[in-house]
């Protein structure tokens, strides 16, 4: 039995992933879709030429990167190895002893938390997500949610081991009290540590995304703030960043945009500010035409979304920092030694992770490529199991061979499958049918409407056809912008009067689609935002655009950033909180600019 074997027995028999993850798993696959569907048309095209252009030009947008980051003056940093990048994270942390860290798999990637433990450094996972999975100490079991394995009664009984007195398991409860926590450190810190989506060679800025504030945190209280990101984490200009934007959030958490979307300039005056780009065997992946489209990923997880083998035995199966589908087909190729040499095979080849990967990555096809490379590297397959291979292509290599040997399949099923069946109860997902099972003729799709269009939100294909509030009536941006606002839980108002604690800040420019606002230079300033009782945005209507990549002749060259909602996190049982690191409420004035 293979290691994964092991391990998804072992995931499967004691903690049943299946039973927390997969309700969730199904109703965010539709909601995505439906994201994505009201979205630009060619929003998905766009995302894929964007990373196609990057991975194929990685070395000169590198160069360019360089240089755009010593004109900002941040250190730019290049570590071959994990080993590397331990060692120049330890360098320029410098006498640092309590660090703040964002949600970075990178850094999960690099073993980068305990790195800094055993020298003695202070070190917060500051995601709630990511504290949650660190007091339990097996990782995250999902990129965009780290602690998706967890439900809400085992969350509070490990939070009741640092000593949190919590009367209930309320997700509410539960986030705030884990809030507060991480804000009570951010106040006393000496360095912040956060990853990043896209580093923009044209203009050497950084993007950044997340929902909670914690990295709205890191970025603008810390004297010293650290980026840790892939080799491949690079993008031409602006205009592709909001190309991936556009499919980001959407594709990873049904959300148009996420509550906070940065474009980082330079750093705040007396602050230093470090990228460390981690290559880790990714040129290696850029140069090999079978894998250099992997490099396109934008971490969103939508393949192992919609994976059923990761439903059925979660992400901690996979005994990797990066798991489903894509760490199927990553985990190897960074690690040759043959530790995850098996996870290919973890896979039922159904191809839904290539339909709904929103920059077109052939995963399908590559993990049909890395297991013919295990087996010609002797990871896999011993003797009987070339044996029993060649004795299936004989098998069925003939018409009347292959109707022969079905038959006594059928026979042997019926009078010993139960036997060869794993031990466990019927819910299992292992578990083979009854071979007399009684099928719903109704879940078959006749031939003739195989080729039909659909008209109803029935199907979990992006591709399906939902109707979204632009096909029913509103033309209008303005409109439209006012619409999906007040759906992100904002105020929307034709004229407001300030209160004491309110920040008043005027939009360059807003989103119709996404109910976004457009901050740039003092109005982004994070440290403002997050301690203000209530934020008041206000917005003129002529700045109004359809899509967020109209925005990028208005984005500048300094410090913006797009504020889609009040800050939030859902990483308990994917229910919503509101008003995590800043104010819980958002009011938008859509307004004409005085006259002079």
């Amino acid at each position: 039995m293979s290691k994964y074997r092991e391990r998804a027995a072992t995931e499967i028999r004691t903690e049943r992933p299946s039973e927390t993850v997969t309700p969730i798993m199904r109703k965010l696959v539709t909601d995505s879709a439906a994201m994505l569907h009201r979205g630009a048309p060619d929003a998905r095209t766009r995302a894929n030429a964007a990373r196609r252009y990057a991975t194929e030009h990685l070395d000169e947008l590198h160069a360019r990167v360089q240089e755009q980051l010593a004109r900002r003056g941040i250190g730019y940093h290049l570590a071959r190895t994990p080993a590397d990048a331990r060692r120049i994270m330890t360098e320029l942390l410098g006498d640092a002893k309590r660090v703040a860290k964002s949600k970075s798999m990178v850094g999960e990637e690099v073993h980068l938390t305990k790195h800094l433990r055993d020298q003695g450094i202070d070190v917060l996972e500051t995601d709630i997500g990511e504290y949650i999975v660190d007091k339990e100490g097996r990782g995250p079991s999902h990129i965009t949610a780290p602690a998706l394995h967890l439900n809400r009664t085992r969350i509070r009984e490990l939070l009741a081991r640092t000593g949190a007195d919590l009367p209930d398991d309320d997700p509410v409860r539960l986030s705030r009290y884990v809030r507060d926590v991480v804000g009570a450190y951010f106040r006393d810190c000496d360095a912040a540590i956060t990853g990043a989506n896209q580093v923009v060679a044209s203009t050497g800025r950084v993007v950044i995304v997340e929902n909670e504030g914690n990295v709205s945190l890191g970025v603008s209280h810390p004297r010293k703030h650290i980026i840790i990101t892939g080799y491949e984490k690079v993008v031409a200009d602006e205009a592709g960043a909001l190309a991936v934007l556009e499919v980001l959030a959407a594709s990873a958490t049904a959300q148009p945009l996420t509550s906070f979307s940065h474009f980082l300039g330079d750093p705040l005056p007396g602050q230093e500010r470090h990228i460390v780009f981690v290559d880790h065997g990714r040129s290696a992946i850029a140069r090999d035409p079978r894998y250099r489209e992997l490099l396109q990923c934008i971490r969103c997880g939508a393949c192992m979304n919609s994976c059923p083998v990761y439903r059925a035995a979660g992400g901690l199966s996979y005994g990797s920092p990066y798991m489903g589908p894509i760490g199927a087909v990553l985990s190897p190729l960074l690690w040759h030694d043959g530790r995850y040499a098996d996870l290919p095979f973890a896979s039922s080849l159904c191809g839904r992770c290539t339909e709904v990967c929103p920059v077109g990555i052939p995963l399908h096809r590559m993990l049909l490529d890395l297991r013919d490379d295990a087996v010609r590297q002797g990871h896999v397959a011993g003797r009987a199991e070339r044996a029993a291979w060649k004795g299936w292509a004989l098998a069925f290599s003939g018409a009347t061979r292959a109707r022969a040997v079905s038959a006594l399949g059928r026979v042997g099923l019926r009078g010993a499958g139960r036997i060869i069946r794993p031990k466990g109860d019927a819910n299992d997902p292992r578990m083979l049918p009854d071979i007399e099972f009684e099928r719903d003729p109704e879940n078959l799709m006749p031939l003739e409407r195989r080729n039909a269009t659909p008209t109803a939100p029935a199907g979990l294909d992006a591709r399906t056809a939902i109707v979204g509030i632009d096909e029913v009536g509103i033309d209008d941006p303005v409109e439209l912008f006012r619409e999906r606002a007040a759906a992100l839980g904002a105020v929307v108002w034709d004229a407001y009067e300030a209160r004491n604690g309110d920040r008043c800040v005027e939009a360059a420019a807003a989103i119709a689609n996404t109910g976004s606002v457009l901050l740039l230079g003092d109005a982004a300033a994070r440290r403002p935002l997050l301690g203000s009782r209530r934020i008041v945005v206000r917005v003129d209507p002529a700045t109004v655009v359809r899509y967020p990549h109209q925005l990028a002749a208005k984005l500048g060259t300094g410090e913006a950033l797009i504020l889609t909602g009040a800050s939030r996190t859902a990483d308990i049982e994917k229910q919503i909180v509101r008003g995590i690191h800043g104010p819980e409420e958002l009011v938008i004035v859509v307004a004409a600019a005085p006259q002079a």
